[in-house]
């Protein structure tokens, strides 16, 4: 018999905190889930560690990948290998709280969703201090199903606040089989956002829930705060693939978002290779930059301010 859900848990060189992740699970006041622990070609002891509790537990199963690639092609073959009815994606750094899956679940089938998100709770590693959550309660976001449109106007670059890309939801097994959705490959970040947004693109129904039951650890060194070029040129990439896929006779406010995502993606392109320019004091290169560029401007005003402050407050510590 499936079981209710399936966990996904990719881990590479995880062993600091795949125990931790693991122990959230086995707290679950739902207990009819399997565990799938992807291995992606750890040198560290994530194996052992892994191996350990799925021999003292029989719902955690070990899945071991030859060769490093990432944790969308970790979290595809968890996902080829999952029976449950729903599908749960859990990073090997972070943690569940005890009420979460059961709580999503109930509420996902009593409302018959296809996908069901909820609010996050920021954590500082390895102590778990609270950081607070991605957002208030009274957010509009947790009022209606969530948009293809609106998931993409929450994650624009450049722009501040919580980007809705950082969402961990639960999606129905069937729903992802039936659209034969699988996670991108090619991209080293922002795999997730663009999994969710191909599901919603397909019309699924996702809805969010305020409680915040899925805890995101802070920890230096993050993936999703060390953006390269090579990063970027692949999502832009990505977003025109997605642009292209909503047909023109479709909504027109999710190709006004997925533009204005593209614009944005770009924008951070030419401000990175800004930077270098300077960084590399290639002068005529920044100057050409710019000039092509005037929308960088208050971008460049405010990381500019930025610089100036951290030099300042350097100097002053030197006093």
């Amino acid at each position: 018999m499936s079981p209710r859900v399936s966990v996904i848990l990719p881990a590479y060189n995880a062993a600091d905190c795949l125990a931790f992740a693991l122990d959230s699970l086995l707290v679950q006041d739902l207990t009819d889930f399997e565990v799938l622990v992807v291995d992606d070609a750890s040198q560290d002891q994530s194996i052992d560690i892994a191996a350990s509790y799925a021999a003292n537990d029989s719902r955690i199963r070990l899945l071991r990948r030859e060769n490093n690639g990432g944790a969308a092609a970790a979290r595809n073959l968890g996902f080829r290998a999952a029976r449950g009815k729903w599908l749960a994606l859990l990073d090997a750094d972070d943690t569940f709280a005890p009420d979460r899956l059961v709580h999503l679940v109930n509420r996902a089938e009593k409302e018959e969703a296809d996908i069901i998100a909820d609010n996050l709770h920021f954590v500082a590693f390895p102590d778990g201090t609270s950081l607070g959550t991605a957002l208030p309660a009274s957010d509009p976001l947790f009022k209606v199903p969530l948009s293809a449109a609106k998931f993409v106007r929450g994650n624009l670059f450049l722009y501040r606040g919580f980007k809705l890309g950082y969402l961990k939801p639960l999606f129905r097994r069937r729903f992802v089989e039936h659209h034969g959705l699988l996670q991108n490959e090619a991209l080293r970040i922002a795999e997730d956002y663009h999994f969710l947004l191909d599901a919603l693109i397909r019309g699924g129904r996702c809805i969010v829930e305020p409680q915040a039951g899925y805890c995101y650890s802070h920890r230096p060194g993050s993936l999703s705060r060390s953006l390269t070029l090579e990063d970027l040129c692949q999502l832009s990439t990505a977003n025109r693939l997605d642009l292209l896929r909503a047909s023109p006779q479709g909504a027109a406010d999710l190709r006004a978002a997925l533009k204005k995502r593209q614009w944005s993606v770009d924008l951070n392109i030419r401000l990175m290779e800004f930077q270098e320019a300077v960084r590399r004091r290639r002068v005529w290169d920044a100057g050409s930059i710019f000039a092509r560029n005037p929308d960088l401007t208050p971008y460049l005003a405010f990381y500019g301010f930025q610089s100036l402050r951290k030099r300042i407050s350097g100097d002053r510590r030197l006093v």
